[in-house]
């Protein structure tokens, strides 16, 4: 099993998902160890920070964070996570789908009225391109 060493004290993959100290685990993350394993970390933020290093977007596409769900969306590159995202219940996991230019066709009937109308330009963007 391999370790890491984060602020002199030694880890492997299960001790530092146990570390209660949340700068340990986001430093971990940092350095990519682990990053499996802290997909389901109980802090949103180290969460967030996995969705970063583009792993777990499968799981964390239904976090209960919004914030986890928007780090999702910026960064993941699967259409079929996008798909989930695109139907959020928070406006800024929607809002970030709609400046990536996906889902514009449903977007265009988003309730929120800013994220419809970025939807309608981008569609005429493309169209004039």
């Amino acid at each position: 099993m391999s370790t890491i060493v984060i602020a002199g004290k030694e880890y492997d993959e299960l001790t530092i998902f146990k570390e209660k100290e949340e700068y340990i685990r986001l430093e971990a993350v940092d350095l990519c160890f682990a990053l499996k394993k802290l997909v389901n970390d109980k802090s949103a933020l180290v969460r967030a920070a996995v969705a970063q290093k583009n792993v777990g977007h499968e799981a964390l596409v239904n976090d209960d964070s919004w914030r986890v769900r928007a780090t999702v969306a910026k960064y993941t590159d699967s259409n079929r996570v996008l798909d989930v995202l695109v139907g959020d219940s928070h406006d800024f996991v929607r809002y970030v789908v709609v400046k990536r230019g996906y889902g514009l066709f449903l977007l265009v009937n988003d309730p929120d009225e800013e994220i419809a109308s970025i939807a309608k330009y981008q569609m005429q963007n493309n169209e004039g391109a």
